[in-house]
């Protein structure tokens, strides 16, 4: 797939949005008075992690979903070009802190019986 770079801009903007997320998860973790004197930097850290995790795993998922849900419910064979339905099969991909589990879509060709992931779509630099 066709490597895209990102605006700046907006990876900042999206970064100011976790951030405002992560007093959130600060709240939820240890109450509108924080965090006691007996809370070291470490668990701290931990309750950091485990929001940043999460929050990458569900913006994973859900972007990775509406890729999906956009190449629609039939597709054309690499090959033949016979017009094959796309099921959904389950795969893992790791990342660093952890795993999303996308249902990937897959297409099976009758006429050349053959199974294909959908081609990577060429985007043109801009």
């Amino acid at each position: 797939m066709a490597r895209r770079e990102l605006p700046p801009q907006l990876l900042q903007e999206i970064r100011v949005l976790a951030e405002g997320w992560g007093k959130i998860v600060a709240r939820r973790a240890f109450g509108d008075d924080g965090p006691g004197l007996d809370t070291d930097f470490h668990a701290m850290e931990q309750i950091a992690q485990a929001a940043a995790n999460g929050l990458a795993e569900g913006a994973l998922a859900t972007l990775l979903e509406q890729q999906a849900q956009a190449l629609g419910q039939q597709l054309p064979c690499p090959d033949c070009g016979t017009l094959c339905a796309i099921s959904r099969e389950p795969r893992t991909l790791h990342r660093p802190g952890g795993s999303v589990t996308p249902k990937e879509p897959v297409g099976h060709c009758p006429a050349c019986r053959r199974d294909f992931f959908p081609p990577a779509i060429t985007v043109a630099p801009g």
